[in-house]
């Protein structure tokens, strides 16, 4: 997904706009909203090739880029005359039954706009990283491959979401199709022309899947932790991962079940319970901590133990942890 930036009006900025040392907004005037050619698009400071308005080709550079939402942010030097930037709109309040356009380049088939109505609100949908995207807007406009990253516009033309995925057992357009909020979209731009990237809190723990958790060991509640990273708050404070006994047997390690008492079923919602605080925040941990209990007839029986433990979270690009 691209997400590019936009003008200056008088003293006022677009919302879409926040300054950045070494970037000159005023001379950064683009469309917001552009397809790059498939596979142009690189990690950070690379370049790339945008399609403006009047269909010229524009190089471009990657200012920064957030996975975890399908964002990017990119540079590029054009002419303002060949630019016209769009009117952002908000998506909160959005409705059920509302008109929606979407603009893209659908099997390379550029400018196409298609249009429907908001099918759904709050839906979530999962990130390249896998982690979930939430308040996903969705819609009924045909949206294909290709139109990712295009805008999708409400009935008086202002930017409500930007289309990431649809759901179709065939690949092309079903009626299901999402796009990330606009108000979501903003906040990740602004933070990605300042600083290159979006700093997030992490735990300092790598999990197990919660589908192959069930069906394999048949966890039905909460999230196993498979390693504590050393040296991390999450070890100090006591956080357990899988172990091998002395005897050579395998021992699960910790359940996360709660975070500051909110409970925890899936991958998503540890995701969602993190990323409300800030690193460095404490934050309580609730674990099940298996645990083997001798019967009186001398059979062992596993139990689980409910412990709360208090951990500092970490900064996604704390590098003293996240190399080992």
């Amino acid at each position: 997904q691209v997400a590019i930036l936009t003008q200056f009006s008088g003293n006022e900025r677009n919302p879409l706009i926040s300054a950045r040392k070494g970037l000159d907004l005023k001379d950064a005037t683009v469309n917001p909203f552009t397809s790059a050619r498939p596979g142009a698009l690189g990690i950070s400071g690379t370049s790339s090739a945008v399609t403006g308005f009047t269909r010229e080709i524009f190089k471009a550079k990657v200012v920064g880029v957030d996975p975890t939402k399908d964002i990017a942010v990119l540079k590029i030097d054009a002419e303002k005359a060949n630019l016209r930037p769009i009117e952002v709109g908000v998506s909160q309040g959005l409705r059920v039954g509302q008109g929606s356009l979407a603009i893209g380049n659908p099997f390379g088939l550029d400018h196409t706009l298609t249009t429907g109505v908001i099918s759904g609100i709050g839906r979530e949908v999962k990130s390249p990283t896998g982690r979930p995207i939430s308040n996903v807007i969705q819609t009924d406009a045909a949206i294909n491959p290709g139109n990712s990253g295009g805008p999708l516009l409400d009935s008086s033309g202002r930017l409500i979401g930007m289309a990431t995925a649809i759901y179709s057992p065939s690949g092309a357009s079903a009626g299901v199709g999402f796009a990330i909020p606009v108000d979501t979209v903003k906040y990740v731009v602004e933070r990605l022309i300042q600083n290159g990237q979006i700093v997030r809190p992490l735990l300092g723990v790598s999990i197990l899947d919660s589908q192959q958790a069930r069906q394999a060991l048949g966890i039905t509640r909460g999230i196993l932790i498979l390693e504590v990273k050393p040296g991390t708050p999450a070890a100090k404070a006591g956080l357990r991962g899988l172990r091998r006994s002395e005897n050579g047997i395998v021992e699960i390690g910790d359940i996360i079940v709660a975070i500051e008492g909110n409970s925890i079923e899936k991958e998503g919602d540890l995701f969602k319970a993190i990323e409300t605080f800030e690193p460095g925040d404490v934050v309580k941990v609730t674990v099940n901590r298996p645990e083997v209990d001798i019967n009186d007839d001398g059979t062992p029986e596993i139990k689980l133990k409910e412990i709360s433990f208090s951990v500092r979270l970490i900064a996604s690009d704390d590098t003293t942890f996240l190399q080992r």
